[in-house]
């Protein structure tokens, strides 16, 4: 999942989320490429529901 992805479900600006990941906030980012980082779904949507943000898995 991207990004700007994990922003859309949470319902907060991508930014957030970028600087979530550089204080150890929420699930990490795997890169898988050079330049290219994603999350895991399982993970965010865990993550989102332990937060008590409500969120639907679709």
């Amino acid at each position: 999942m991207t990004r700007r992805e994990y922003a859309a479900l949470a319902r907060v600006h991508p930014d957030t989320i970028k600087r979530w990941a550089r204080v150890g906030i929420g699930p990490k980012p795997r890169r898988v490429g050079p330049r290219l980082l994603r999350y895991d779904r399982e993970e965010v949507l865990a993550y989102l529901q332990i937060s008590g943000t409500e969120v639907s898995a679709s």
